[in-house]
């Protein structure tokens, strides 16, 4: 016997992120970046389907075992869906900044990463858990 179906938001934030293996905030942050709009009670708690965890799902395999960031993962799930809204466009001539300091023609290493990368790392790290 169902007692709900899978359109009805019944998991608070916090049973979604344990259900999911992921904090909380990793959650605001998905819907900050307009991936998922969870239902909001009255008193504004946000409140999440099992169609919801299943996108979640999706997004957090992406993050975590694929090492996509949440723009990638709008452009996937964008492309999934047949969407043409990120048009394949060519490459603009010249040469192509790799980050701060480097350029495909300047010989910079693609392989080192500066203090800045080290903790995005660590801060996507520790909102995926």
């Amino acid at each position: 016997m169902a007692f709900h179906g899978p359109r009805d938001p019944v998991y608070t934030i916090s049973v979604a992120a344990r259900l999911l293996g992921v904090t909380p905030s990793f959650l605001r942050q998905v819907e900050g970046e307009g991936l998922i709009s969870p239902a909001r009670t009255d008193s504004n708690i946000r409140l999440y389907s099992d169609e919801d965890l299943r996108l979640l799902s999706r997004i957090v395999y992406l993050c975590r075992t694929r090492g996509v960031n949440l723009h990638g993962v709008r452009v996937i799930l964008a492309m999934e869906q047949g969407e043409s809204q990120y048009p394949l466009a060519k490459r603009p001539e010249g040469p192509i900044a790799l980050g701060p300091g480097t350029s495909e023609d300047s010989g910079g290493s693609q392989g080192e990463s500066g203090p800045s990368d080290q903790r995005q790392r660590q801060t996507k790290g520790s909102l995926l858990k």
